[in-house]
């Protein structure tokens, strides 16, 4: 009745046709994983200006695509850090997990500074699998979206927890120096 079921990795395009015309096609890219459609929860609050569509939008299959971070597709967290849960729904095997973040340092929007992901059976017992520090920016590195994929052992899993530090204090070469960062996330994409 009037809906479109995607199932896969696909670029959708649609128009309308009236008698006076053809309407401008849409154009929309779906970027499948296991992780797309599942239920997300999320542990620490995303800022309140760019919540958007919450923590569904991070495996609703669609990402950013740009660096324009208002527009809707990213999810942006300050003073806080994206600390999201994703429940595939059963045991499945995992061995890569990742998500991109956009830049533009000229509006506090930076990096990653540290990445955790831990797997777990039953959603209550967590092992680390990816523990990872990451340098401040360098006022040299590019305004540009990063992807951030990390490789593991295959493992067994029904949820897959995602931790990312936000930038808490912008470093020395920043206008805006010792005052808390943003990071703007995407999509959380299990393999």
């Amino acid at each position: 009745d009037g809906g479109v079921l995607i199932s896969q990795s696909c670029t959708f395009k649609a128009a309308a046709f009236r008698p006076t015309g053809k309407t401008r096609t849409l154009t929309e890219n779906f970027h499948f994983s296991k992780a797309t459609a599942c239920p997300v929860t999320l542990l620490q609050d995303p800022h309140s200006q760019y919540t958007y569509g919450g923590a569904p939008m991070l495996t609703d299959g669609m990402l950013g695509e740009t660096n324009n971070y208002s527009t809707g597709r990213w999810i942006a967290f300050s003073g806080t850090d994206l600390e999201a849960i994703v429940d595939l729904g059963a045991e499945t095997e995992v061995s890569r997990v990742g998500f991109n973040v956009t830049i533009l340092k000229s509006n506090w929007v930076m990096d990653a500074r540290g990445v955790e992901i831990s797997l777990s059976p039953d959603g209550q017992h967590f092992t680390t699998v990816v523990d990872k520090q990451l340098p401040p920016m360098k006022e040299s590195d590019p305004d540009e979206i990063y992807e951030h994929r990390y490789d593991f052992t295959p493992t067994q899993a029904r949820y897959v927890k995602v931790k990312a530090l936000s930038e808490h204090t912008l470093p020395e070469w920043h206008g805006a120096k010792g005052k808390e960062g943003f990071l703007f996330v995407d999509e959380i994409i299990v393999e």
